[in-house]
């Protein structure tokens, strides 16, 4: 997938919060180098979770730890939390999810407490 001018991929798991109960989601976003099979070096990813609030949803890096993709060279060079916070991609980084959560049907649905419903979601592949 490319977006934002950079070719990107995403991971997205849904899931409660075990300390508030809230309807929660987790990103791996990886950004760079997707046009080029060997390009793993030329990739950079974080992990992002994503929570609703009243009117809009709030984001923060975790730690690579908690991604099933920790420890994995599919993704490229994983930043951690602290890391990520300094980066010049950070932007990017949020951006990407950001797109995700306005434009996904079963993200927004799942978030909003609604289920998932793939509804109105386009098919990238025939």
């Amino acid at each position: 997938m490319s977006h934002f001018g950079i070719d990107l991929s995403t991971r997205i798991n849904s899931f409660k919060c075990p300390h508030c109960g809230e309807q929660s989601i987790t990103v791996s976003i990886s950004i760079g180098g997707w046009g080029d099979q060997e390009g793993t070096e030329e990739r950079t990813w974080v992990f992002i979770e994503v929570r609703p609030t009243t009117d809009s949803c709030e984001m923060m890096v975790r730690d690579l730890e908690e991604s099933i993709y920790f420890g994995k060279d599919l993704l490229g060079r994983g930043m951690g939390r602290q890391e990520a916070l300094k980066s010049s991609l950070l932007d990017d980084f949020f951006s990407v999810a950001d797109h995700i959560v306005a434009n996904d049907p079963a993200v927004k649905s799942y978030l909003l407490g609604e289920g998932v419903s793939a509804e109105g979601r386009e098919r990238l592949i025939q």
